[in-house]
């Protein structure tokens, strides 16, 4: 009698476990195709010729796919785009990453008067959009007589960037023992020895991932880049935004640079995913 209870309980359980890891896969695949099929379907029109363009009803596998569209997309003018954003995401990721990584130090290790005020300020400046910072960093460029140049868009880029580096590479700082730092000075390093030493060798997870994030976010940036760049020192964002006509637009070679756009940054995804899942998650469980 006993043994056939506890076999009903254990099929009972059984049952209910993978009930509820049945549920977990489908919602976690629901969410997945929620959030590919956008980039599908891009991909889908971008190889597509125009007469399946505009076909109804739509089809997301092309029936006679081409390559025309990447080719024609894949100009120099498209590739000069292409070397701007590059330029400014990779100065930019440089030189926040390095700022914030001493600051969230700062405020994680010293006793600094007013360090709570200082995160609560540097949380709030993520509520303000960033539509609110263009006219006055606008009018400091144009005064510097600095617009339409590499340097006043990073300076716009970092308005953003470092407060939300700061902001992860704290989190993750805070979970790291301060007893390791302490046994380096004790073995003779300087404070700023063991923090090159020991603290950023353990926070290389964190640092990999902010700096692909802070790299996805100034690459992609598009309301800066379209305020203060023209001309040739456009960036890829602003680019694609030509094959946009005032009558009429080439879908196919919109879809086609759209998608080239996205290529370094899912392949930089791609080579540093364990180190940016990593860093996120440990970030966010010991901060």
């Amino acid at each position: 009698m006993n043994r056939t209870v506890s076999t009903s309980h254990t099929t009972s359980y059984v049952l209910r476990s993978a009930g509820r890891h049945t549920l977990v896969y489908a919602a976690v695949l629901a969410v997945l195709v929620l959030f590919l099929f956008p980039f599908a379907w891009m991909l889908s029109m971008a190889l597509k010729p125009d007469a399946e363009i505009f076909a109804f009803p739509p089809t997301l596998i092309p029936k006679h796919p081409i390559l025309s569209n990447f080719a024609v997309a894949i100009d120099p003018t498209f590739l000069r785009y292409g070397v701007n954003s590059l330029i400014v995401a990779a100065i930019t990721t440089v030189v926040t990453v390095p700022v914030a990584l001493l600051s969230a130090y700062s405020l994680s290790r010293l006793r600094l008067p007013g360090r709570r005020h200082i995160m609560a300020v540097i949380i709030l400046t993520q509520l303000l959009p960033l539509v609110v910072l263009v006219i006055p960093i606008y009018q400091i460029m144009g005064d510097w007589h600095l617009l339409n140049t590499y340097f006043a868009l990073i300076i716009a880029y970092l308005t953003f960037t470092v407060p939300v580096a700061v902001w992860l590479l704290r989190g993750f700082l805070v979970g790291l023992p301060a007893e390791l730092e302490e046994a380096g000075q004790i073995d003779g390093c300087t404070r700023m020895g063991a923090f090159f030493r020991i603290v950023v060798p353990l926070t290389a997870p964190g640092i990999s991932a902010t700096a692909t994030y802070v790299f996805f976010l100034s690459w992609q940036e598009f309301l800066f880049a379209l305020t203060f760049m023209s001309g040739n020192m456009e960036t890829l964002p602003v680019g694609v935004l030509g094959y946009i006509g005032e009558h009429t637009t080439d879908w196919g070679l919109l879809m086609a640079a759209s998608t080239l756009v996205c290529v370094p940054v899912f392949a930089l995804f791609f080579f540093l995913q364990r180190q940016f899942i990593a860093g996120l998650v440990q970030g966010s469980i010991k901060g």
